[in-house]
């Protein structure tokens, strides 16, 4: 997909808030760990319990840092039903100004 040792972490990034958008829209946080393996990013999904979560970073050769999350978790309380939240999130850090694209959604409780 990139050739990973020409690519900008700024590059990246903005490849990342399309498919955060797309997941978003497609309610399918799936995509954005998925996205993250094919373009080759370290990291992985973190051991959890009731719900999922996954890290990963990429650094292009100035320094710049990318970072892309992905979780969700069940809001649910004792005696009562709430929806699983969403969250996805792209970060590139090590700049003058750092960006940060954030989307989250919430799914329906019987759907």
């Amino acid at each position: 997909m990139f050739a990973m040792t020409q690519i900008t972490s700024l590059e990246l990034y903005y490849h990342f808030v399309a498919i955060i958008d797309h997941a978003t829209a497609d309610e399918d946080i799936y995509a954005v760990p998925k996205a993250a393996e094919v373009a080759g990013m370290v990291g992985g999904e973190e051991p959890q319990t009731m719900s999922q979560r996954w890290n990963y970073s990429y650094t292009d050769r100035s320094g710049i840092e990318l970072h892309v999350h992905a979780r969700w978790w069940d809001s649910s309380k004792p005696f009562s039903n709430a929806p699983d939240i969403h969250v996805m999130r792209a970060e590139l850090k090590n700049t003058a100004s750092p960006l940060v694209h954030e989307r989250r959604y919430e799914t329906p409780l019987y759907g």
